[in-house]
């Protein structure tokens, strides 16, 4: 055990307890009420070894910045705004975001509830056992989070979230061929030669997401990935080296009228520019150049909007190493 100081904004660090893990592979450790949390709700079967620092990130369903450390099965998420409460840590919703990552959409719902499983009116799904009192109802209904206050079944739906699919056969990320069940946070697998605690595992969902992140992007792929514009039009190509001149043509507006310019950059960052800018007296702004020698490799977006009109041209490019 060590200890560090955990980031605050207050004058002088708290200092808390951290745990690191002697495993090949695993360089992180887990600190401060995630380590906590951790322990008291299942620990590394559940969750698995942290896979990244403990970092702010940003969560895109609550369009607010967490402090945040992904697992290898799971994400745990800091919400001061809940402090106090059960749900100062909580869970990422992986199942759903991995299912997102492999483009693939929750299933139909079933047919209706099955004698001896556990029936999901919420999404239409069923969880069964796959053996006699062993199987996904059996595990989702013997693991929860330690909250205060819930049933069972409560605490189970907090750790696992709703089924988003039925049980059926798929091969993971590690090549095995296994019944699958996905639900909003987790993905539960069954192992059969497994001894009977562990034949059913929950899937890698926060390495594979991460791992699917850290993959390089090919330019083929770049390219195909780089949106058609929308009331313009872009010359040579959509897709092209630094160092290629660009022109684009943007149309759609009333004559004469005033626009402003937008530029997203390949970090993602909006520039507005609005010094009083007239399109031609046919609506149009035809030849616009612009050079990418010294520019940000990556996908950029140029933007039109009218002042008058709110019509906006959209011209997407992606500059190339």
């Amino acid at each position: 055990m060590t200890v560090q100081p955990r980031p605050t904004a207050a004058a002088e660090p708290i200092v808390l307890e951290t745990q690191c893990f002697d495993v090949p592979g695993i360089t992180e450790c887990l600190a401060d009420d995630f380590l906590a949390y951790w322990k008291n709700n299942g620990g590394l079967p559940v969750f698995g070894y942290p896979i990244t620092e403990a970092a702010d990130e940003y969560n895109v369903d609550s369009d607010a910045d967490y402090w945040t450390q992904w697992l290898e099965r799971n994400r745990f998420e800091l919400h001061p705004e809940n402090a106090g409460t059960p749900y100062e840590v909580l869970l990422g919703l992986l199942g759903k975001e991995r299912l997102a990552q492999l483009g693939r959409d929750a299933e139909p719902r079933e047919a209706g509830p099955v004698d001896g499983c556990l029936w999901f009116e919420e999404t239409g799904h069923n969880v069964c056992d796959q053996a006699s009192n062993l199987g996904f109802k059996s595990y989702w209904q013997s693991h929860g989070l330690k909250i205060d206050g819930l049933d069972t079944y409560a605490r189970s739906l907090q750790l696992f979230g709703l089924p988003l699919t039925s049980a059926q056969t798929e091969t993971n990320a590690n090549g095995d061929t296994v019944v699958t069940q996905w639900f909003e946070r987790a993905r539960l697998e069954w192992h059969p030669s497994n001894p009977d605690e562990f034949k059913v595992l929950l899937g890698l969902l926060g390495k594979e997401i991460i791992d699917e992140w850290s993959q390089p992007v090919t330019p083929e792929q770049q390219c195909e990935n780089t949106p058609d514009p929308r009331s313009a039009n872009i010359r040579p190509s959509k897709c092209v080296q630094a160092g290629t001149v660009l022109f684009f043509d943007f149309y759609g507006f009333q004559p004469n009228e005033e626009v402003i310019l937008w530029i997203t950059d390949p970090a993602g960052e909006t520039y507005k520019f609005d010094d009083g800018t007239s399109i031609g007296a046919t609506g149009s702004l035809e030849n616009a150049e612009w050079p990418t020698d010294g520019s940000e490799t990556g996908l950029w977006l140029i933007s039109l909007e009218g002042k008058t009109s709110k019509h906006i041209a959209d011209v997407f490019f992606t500059v190339l190493p």
